[in-house]
């Protein structure tokens, strides 16, 4: 999704021509009905991989100007391929609605996240105000050990859930119900199963966890871009893990605020 968005704040910050392989599109394109970024046409069959000027991020993991550099022309008039998965949110972000659109999901998923959203409010008191869903998305299961290794840093745990479920329950006074996904579903039940306002996804697909989270008025991440896109197109207000990591972290505080993700509020760890 990251390389999509990408892609499509390319062709409008530049006006460039950009397409997909097919495998990529196929990826996507059953998930979500509007992306409208072509695959790469049959006149383009002869061209062989060599034929392709490869570009990627510079130095650090979260600087792609070459990227930006090809679209702008500046690096020649030749046919470029994106060899790493480029993550632009300071570009994309300046198409943000549009973007969310291209990531609007296949009624089959929709469907299923308001069909969990509605028993959830069938249950509650009449006595009790309209919820305001907040979607929560714990990464775990092999992202504790590359978060570790590859970023030296750590993953939030208790301390941050308890901090940000907080927040939206001060917030959102008897209003805030939390839909909780998760990578590890085992793992969040036991930090979370003891409030009775916190619902756990039924371990739908990527997909369908995805639309649930999104289909939330509100949200909390952790680390990843599975949470970020989750809460991304939820929109509302989204709180962040501010980790630390003694490499520059995509997912960081540093990053959303140059990107200009004012709804993104950091919360600590500890």
């Amino acid at each position: 999704m990251g390389e999509y968005a990408t892609m499509y704040s390319l062709k409008r910050h530049y006006n460039v021509t950009v397409v997909m392989n097919k495998e990529f599109k196929k990826k996507i394109e059953h998930i979500f009905l509007n992306t409208s970024l072509p695959d790469i046409p049959a006149s383009a069959g002869h061209l062989k991989f060599t034929d392709w000027t490869p570009v990627k991020n510079i130095g650090s993991r979260v600087n792609y100007a070459p990227i930006e550099l090809a679209a702008a022309g500046l690096l020649g008039a030749k046919n470029f391929i994106m060899t790493e998965s480029s993550f632009e949110i300071q570009m994309f972000n300046q198409f943000k609605e549009e973007v969310r659109k291209e990531f609007t999901f296949a009624p089959t998923y929709t469907t299923k996240a308001n069909g969990f959203l509605s028993k959830i409010m069938e249950n509650r008191s009449s006595e009790l105000p309209d919820p305001v869903f907040v979607g929560f998305h714990i990464r775990r299961t092999d992202y504790k050990r590359f978060f570790k290794i590859r970023y030296g840093g750590r993953l939030p745990e208790t301390a941050y859930y308890t901090r940000a479920l907080s927040h939206y329950r001060t917030k959102f006074p008897d209003a805030a119900v939390f839909i909780v996904a998760s990578d590890d579903l085992k793992y969040a039940r036991s930090e979370l199963d003891q409030y009775h306002d916190v619902f756990f996804s039924p371990g739908f697909s990527p997909g369908e966890d995805m639309a649930l989270l999104a289909s939330c008025n509100h949200s909390i991440i952790t680390v990843g871009s599975y949470g970020f896109w989750s809460a991304y197109l939820a929109g509302g207000e989204v709180v962040y893990a501010d980790v630390t990591s003694k490499i520059e972290y995509r997912f960081s505080r540093k990053i959303y605020e140059k990107s200009g993700l004012d709804n993104f509020i950091p919360l600590p760890i500890d």
